[in-house]
């Protein structure tokens, strides 16, 4: 429960809650990045491609290592079964 009411301080805080999705991984950690530098500290990344998954996990990575205190949500999600592999692969909340 302690995450869950962060994360729902938090968005309201930060005033966005910046959404997106690019097939290159590269491009989408560089953008993850580029939030976090701007002060956002949650964000939603879209299962709308075939890449959504690999990506998502490369990001998770990024945000342990170097992006302390970054929320790293999911949108997009339509059964549990999807809910479940990105919970699996470090998500910390899911939009549907």
């Amino acid at each position: 429960m302690e995450k869950k009411a962060a994360i729902l301080d938090l968005i309201p805080e930060q005033g966005i809650l910046p959404l997106y999705f690019y097939k290159d991984t590269n491009v989408s950690i560089g953008v993850l990045k580029a939030l976090y530098e701007a002060g956002i500290r949650a964000v939603e990344y879209t299962n709308r491609g075939a890449a959504a998954l690999t990506n998502f996990k490369e990001m998770r990575k990024v945000c342990d290592t170097e992006l302390k205190g970054m929320y790293l949500g999911i949108g997009t999600i339509k059964n549990a079964d999807m809910a479940k592999t990105f919970i699996d692969a470090g998500a910390d909340y899911i939009i549907s």
